[in-house]
């Protein structure tokens, strides 16, 4: 077993070295996809544990000697972007031999009311249009801080109202890059939410204001990517006989 406990919560030791044993006890699941996401009680508070999908082939060889696992991506980088995220507990590695057979991330429990789909599913979602211009703010903060989220999809963004307004978390971080944003991979950071060109130029229009850029050409490339990504998943359905939406 290989592991590491954020430093600021060390009382959480046994919780990580004991973390198959939770999981397994937990009947709490939050996601049950590809990989699995469960919450996990432990002295009198709640942890989101995450445990990702065994490796195989070329991939487990990949993630026993060459490349950090997921789960030390997921911990390095939400210390990394702290601010951003759910606070990183800590993670661990169980190995067979020498390759990795299993691997988790703890988090604590980011107790959201809704992700950023239910807004843009919902035309009649309560304080619409302030949720969005909030998520544009938020976005830019994070292109700021020269962070970009590869997977910046619906699911992946959480929202929690606070007496302030609205607070968000991004979460699923292991594929990220950390540099200078031209304007174009700004934009292009918008595509995977499958918004409407209405929402989306209203996303645009408060981002381009903050961040003291071209609304229109800001607007162009954003439309441009967000519609060349839907024809693209679309083809991709058809191939497969799926239902497509716009």
């Amino acid at each position: 077993m290989k592991y590491q406990v954020n430093p600021q919560f060390v009382r959480t030791k046994d919780l990580i070295i004991d973390v198959r044993a939770h999981f397994a006890n937990s009947q709490h699941v939050l996601q049950d996809a590809r990989n699995k996401i469960k919450r996990v009680a432990y002295e009198g508070a709640f942890y989101a544990v995450k445990s990702f999908k065994q490796p195989s082939g070329l991939k487990q060889l990949w993630y026993s000697f060459l490349r950090p696992s997921k789960a030390q991506r997921s911990y390095d980088y939400s210390l990394k972007i702290d601010n951003f995220v759910p606070q990183a507990i800590g993670y661990v590695e169980i190995y067979e031999g020498k390759l990795i057979s299993s691997s988790f991330f703890v988090s604590k429990l980011f107790d959201y009311d809704f992700t950023i789909r239910e807004v843009l599913v919902n035309r009649n979602h309560a304080d619409r249009a302030e949720i969005l211009s909030q998520f544009a703010v938020f976005t830019y903060r994070l292109h700021e801080q020269e962070i970009l989220h590869k997977d910046y999809s619906p699911g992946n963004i959480l929202i929690k109202r606070t007496a302030d307004g609205y607070q968000f978390k991004i979460i699923d971080i292991n594929r990220m890059q950390f540099k200078q944003l031209s304007i174009d991979a700004r934009m292009r950071n918008f595509c995977m939410l499958w918004a409407t060109d209405d929402d989306l130029a209203s996303i645009i229009t408060k981002y381009a204001a903050i961040a003291a850029l071209d609304v229109d050409k800001c607007q162009r490339l954003a439309r441009h990517f967000n519609q060349r990504n839907k024809r693209f998943k679309n083809f991709k359905k058809r191939l497969k006989g799926k239902a497509v939406t716009d």
